[in-house]
């Protein structure tokens, strides 16, 4: 029997992240240390409940406490995890390079099963099509709630945004019923890679969204010029699908990029690709601190507005030549 309470509470995760080869951020992201992965975004350390706790992303390691952690890092049962942080035993350095080493080969094996998984998830979704039944059966409705938020008929076929009358979800394990709003997101060769549901009557204020279909992993960007990819003589990045088709459209400039960031703390993914280029970054107010930093490490600049820039957009009757005012006053992070 081991006191598991008293052994959390004398062990720093961060510290142990840190000795098995992770760099934790401000914010508890790093890579995963466990199976090499390269994704900064990919494994945080965070606190719930008072407990210091893990989770890798990318579904090959799991997640947990302390104990959690050296079971996988070191390869431990349970017992032998406990006594590690005991401090019990002694590390043989022999049997902690074969235990990584199977360690690796198993997250990898595991990693590659999940890719598999992903990617056969993503074609049953690509080759239902409900992106198309749900722009082309959209009623009025839908319309005019797209219309309102600053997204007209024309852009609405653009981009094949749809509604859904009744969308059936679940909270605290049962069933939910809201219309929503349907954003398909595409990559740059207009492949769909997952539909967004905006929930008309979101059971919380704070759940406002859906994917259509699940395992496909966090939503990525919405490219609000899918061909253009990651590249534009300027590159505007928003927070949020909506944002990003309003500032384009309103934009009105051929050559600019617009992309939005599916969530505050989402940003990260997206610095090796804008790194270095014209980017200019328009934060939601009161959402600046992870915005700035993005922001700050791809040398980009940004504009602080008052309201958020689609809300901003219509209330002031917001055009091109706005844009290119902007364009010429943003200011670089100091």
């Amino acid at each position: 029997m081991f006191d598991t309470d008293s052994i959390l509470a004398k062990v720093d995760l961060f510290e142990l992240v840190r000795r098995a080869g992770g760099e934790p951020d401000t914010h508890g992201r790093s890579a995963c240390p466990l199976h090499g992965g390269h994704n900064t975004n990919g494994f945080s350390v965070y606190t719930k409940d008072g407990k210091q706790l893990w989770n890798c992303f990318s579904g090959s390691c799991g997640g947990g406490d302390a104990i959690a952690f050296v079971e996988a890092w070191q390869g431990l049962d349970f017992k032998r995890a406990c006594q590690f942080l005991g401090g019990d035993v002694t590390s043989d350095p022999v049997a902690m390079v074969e235990s990584a080493r199977r360690r690796h080969e198993e997250a990898e094996r595991k990693q590659i099963e999940v890719a598999r998984m992903v990617e056969a998830r993503r074609k049953e979704l690509q080759r239902e099509e409900s992106y198309l039944r749900y722009h082309h059966e959209m009623q009025d409705w839908a319309k005019q709630e797209w219309d309102g938020r600053g997204i007209p008929e024309s852009w609405q076929s653009f981009y094949y945004l749809g509604a859904c009358n009744d969308r059936v979800i679940k909270f605290h394990g049962e069933d939910y019923h809201t219309p929503t709003l349907t954003i398909p997101i595409f990559n740059e060769a207009f492949e769909l890679l997952n539909i967004k549901h905006r929930l008309i009557k979101p059971p919380k204020p704070n759940d406002k969204y859906r994917p259509e279909r699940e395992g496909l992993g966090s939503f990525p960007p919405f490219l609000a010029m899918p061909p253009m990819g990651y590249d534009g003589g300027a590159i505007w990045v928003v927070e949020g699908e909506i944002k990003a088709a309003v500032t384009y459209i309103y934009a009105n400039n051929s050559d600019w990029q617009c992309i939005g960031v599916p969530g505050r703390n989402q940003y990260k993914p997206l610095v090796d690709k804008l790194k270095g280029k014209n980017v200019i970054v328009i934060p939601d107010p009161g959402a600046e601190k992870d915005a700035l930093e993005f922001c700050k490490a791809v040398n980009g600049r940004w504009i602080a507005l008052p309201d958020k820039i689609d809300d901003y957009i219509l209330a002031n009757q917001v055009d091109g030549n706005v844009f290119y005012s902007w364009e010429r006053q943003a200011r670089r992070i100091r």
